[in-house]
């Protein structure tokens, strides 16, 4: 009876999951071949999981092709393999909800064929660095004193100027922030934070090349309201690093999305604030659908930030 209610409570948890997230972690078919110990109205499935720090997965998986759900504890090689009619299967995988389900595209698997699949499961928490958020400010009239406090979702690993529970500074209209004698064109810091991959719309997006990177971002800031000088900051310091890969997907969080992990707050209170945060990683060739892009107009008291956050294992191979 005990049994049955635990594999009742992972099937309750793996629907759930299907319902509500929408991000298809990665996974591979890495060998398909005739097996001559199979029928031809057989054909078999064998997959291999990985865990979020690449260790094999030793534990029991609940697991469905098409609508049929089923578990079974991984051998000491961290697959499992089940025997289905030749034809098409979308497969999905779920372990424990500490990590992503996985969900394949359909799969063809040939009468008598032996189809061999990875799976990597990641985290559903991951602590990532974003970097080089930095915040400009313009004040609506000249020596007007304000103070930005930020409260993070994990740690600063570096401000400038140095953030003592917050920072309290004279700003101007042209974008000057004074503190303790001197002067500089933005706030800026650095942090550990942990992110939720579950609750982003990774489905949405954009695939660049390289070679459009600056283009792209030209075009895309701008759209966003964002003035020459914050364009030419972000695009000397992103595009250098970005282009080491040949594409790269790009996703951004704006706003309210961003403050859920770095929530600001400003005295006096801005007429208007605009927050973006990309994030980021090296992609192949797929086909996702456009993010919208979310916009502001200056008016008045206005500040504004930007920053960037590499997601290191999302490495996307297929359509989202």
């Amino acid at each position: 009876m005990k049994h049955f209610i635990f594999y009742l409570l992972l099937v309750l948890n793996f629907s759930l999951l299907a319902k509500e997230r929408e991000y298809v972690p990665d996974y591979s078919v890495t060998k398909s071949f005739e097996d001559k110990t199979l029928k031809k109205t057989e054909a078999l499935f064998v997959v291999t999981f990985y865990g979020s720090k690449k260790q094999l997965v030793n534990k029991q998986i609940v697991f469905s092709y098409n609508t049929a759900n089923n578990k079974q504890e991984t051998n000491d090689k961290g697959q499992i393999s089940f025997n289905v009619k030749p034809g098409k299967y979308a497969l999905k995988f779920f372990y424990d909800i500490g990590h992503d389900e996985v969900n394949t595209d359909s799969i063809l698997i040939k009468p008598g064929f032996r189809t061999e699949v990875e799976v990597d499961f990641r985290s559903s928490t991951e602590p990532v660095i974003m970097k080089k958020p930095v915040i400009y400010v313009y004040s609506k009239k000249q020596a007007e004193k304000v103070s930005i406090k930020l409260d993070l979702t994990g740690d600063f690993l570096f401000t400038y100027p140095e953030y003592k529970n917050g920072w309290d500074f004279i700003a101007n209209p042209d974008g000057t922030i004074q503190m303790n004698d001197k002067k500089y064109h933005y706030l800026f810091w650095d942090g550990k934070i942990n992110i939720e991959t579950t609750s982003l719309n990774l489905n949405e997006g954009f695939v660049v090349d390289k070679k459009d990177l600056t283009t792209f971002f030209e075009n895309k800031l701008q759209l966003m309201g964002l003035n020459s000088h914050e364009i030419e900051d972000f695009i000397t310091y992103w595009c250098p690093i970005m282009q080491a890969n040949e594409k790269n997907f790009i996703h951004f969080l704006f706003n309210e999305e961003y403050n859920k992990y770095a929530t600001i707050s400003i005295d006096p209170k801005p007429d208007q604030l605009f927050r973006v945060n990309m994030l980021w990683s090296k992609a192949k060739d797929i086909q996702v659908k456009e993010q919208k892009i979310q916009s502001f107009k200056r008016n008045g008291f206005t500040v504004v930030e930007w920053g960037g956050t590499e997601i290191s294992n999302l490495t996307l191979t297929q359509e989202l």
